[in-house]
């Protein structure tokens, strides 16, 4: 009996020990511990048992913060300015006028060429001579090609603006010598009655680089405007020129 007893115990301890891994199952953890996978398996289809890393009770595991991204720096695109004749760049006599109190309005001095963007209107009290000037930033390829045509066909914009402006007496004529302004620039002339008064219109339409614009000079029949036309137009292509290669954009270096 006693025999019997000590085999049937062997028995149960063999058995017990078939359904255990190989070395016994693993201690378990105490508590407050976290589970980790175990690094650097290197037995084909074997898996290693996990390992066990502390944590303090109460305490979350501090992880590094993830690292910010790069600063970009913000760069700056100057816009170029656009500006038409200016005060200082007539003979004294002159003062500011409102293209609104003539009734000079946007659609009227664009001429037909230009997309108006700045105007300038000067009048001398005296003689009555009107000074004004339209300019604007070439934008598209249909606005370069009506300031193309404009600069081939200059009596055009001086017939859209006569009669925009009053009425267009005669047939508007070109002007030579106005050919070297700025990028590319042509003249022309032409009578129109403007509030029940009769003027000599002379204009020059000119482009330096991506601005176009134009100054027109508005005379009383026997009056004399006081300066040269054609260095007028010159001057102010000159100093948009300067703007431009001022003004224009850049190209952020990296």
């Amino acid at each position: 009996m006693r025999r019997l007893t000590l085999l049937t115990l062997s028995l149960a301890i063999l058995l017990s020990a078939c359904t255990l891994p190989f070395g016994g199952a693993p201690a378990e953890p105490p508590g407050n511990w976290t589970q980790v996978e175990a690094q650097g398996a290197t037995a084909v289809g074997v898996s290693l048992p996990p390992a066990w890393t502390a944590t303090p009770a109460g305490r979350v595991q501090a992880t590094a913060p993830p690292s910010p991204p790069p600063a970009v720096e913000a760069t700056e695109t100057p816009s170029l300015e656009v500006t038409a004749l200016r005060l200082n760049e007539l003979p004294v006599g002159f003062i500011p006028a409102q293209p609104i109190a003539y009734g000079l309005r946007p659609a009227a001095l664009a001429a037909g060429v230009l997309n108006v963007q700045a105007i300038a209107l000067f009048e001398e009290p005296t003689s009555g001579v009107l000074v004004f000037s339209v300019a604007s930033l070439l934008a598209s390829p249909s606005e370069e090609q009506a300031i193309a045509l404009g600069i081939e066909s200059p009596t055009t914009p001086v017939e859209v603006l006569a009669g925009a402006l009053g009425q267009l007496e005669g047939t508007p004529r070109l002007l030579s010598g106005f050919g070297d302004i700025g990028t590319a620039s042509a003249a022309a002339e032409g009578r129109l009655l403007f509030r029940e008064f009769r003027y000599d219109l002379q204009l020059v339409l000119l482009r330096q680089g991506p601005i176009a614009a134009y100054v027109a000079v508005m005379t009383p029949l026997g009056a004399r405007a006081g300066f040269d036309l054609y260095e007028l137009a010159r001057a102010y292509a000159a100093r948009v020129r300067v703007s431009t290669i001022t003004d224009a954009p850049t190209v952020p270096t990296p």
